[in-house]
């Protein structure tokens, strides 16, 4: 790809974030979930109009990961991460319902971080973050793990490693 082509995506893409940043302001898009955490994905499960699962008692089983199986005691709140969600940082949570993850109903359209890799030790369950994605939630969603909280996949946000931290819409 010659330099001017590789400049006018990003400039695309550019563009295009920021409409979604405009538009995020109109429908009411959550940056993330809560202020204390973000919902996770498998990243075998983060394509475009892929139908998700980003919480449940049955997460693990729901939720393909490049890196291996989650710890069944991973039920998709991380309640450890950054402000904002980010590209290539690692997060935290605890087990189960002691993650904390926020009462519902959620916003229609939610961010949601994206796992290749998760991990527990002892009581700390941690993984990375190698993609953000912007999600259309589905009614149903409550705060424990007999609800699930399901949606669809409406776009990459951002991934780890990508020029100028990845975002935009991919």
């Amino acid at each position: 790809m010659s330099a001017t082509t590789a400049r006018a995506k990003r400039t695309l893409r550019g563009s295009l974030a920021a409409g979604v940043l405009a538009a995020s302001a109109t429908l009411g898009i959550a940056s993330s979930a809560s202020a204390q955490g973000n919902f996770v994905i498998g990243d075998q499960n983060a394509a475009v109009g892929t139908s998700v699962t980003f919480w449940g008692a049955q997460w693990w089983k729901d939720n393909a990961l490049s890196g291996g199986s989650a710890p069944a005691a991973f039920k998709g709140f991380a309640n450890s991460t950054p402000a904002s969600a980010a590209c290539g940082v690692p997060w935290t949570t605890d087990p189960g319902n002691s993650s904390d993850p926020p009462v519902g109903p959620l916003p229609e359209l939610i961010e949601v971080l994206v796992s290749s890799h998760i991990t527990k030790a002892g009581r700390v369950i941690s993984g990375d973050t190698a993609e953000v994605v912007l999600v259309a939630t589905n009614p149903g969603y409550a705060g424990d793990p007999g609800h699930p909280g399901t949606g669809t996949v409406l776009s990459v946000l951002c991934r780890a490693g990508e020029e100028g931290g990845g975002g935009g819409i991919h």
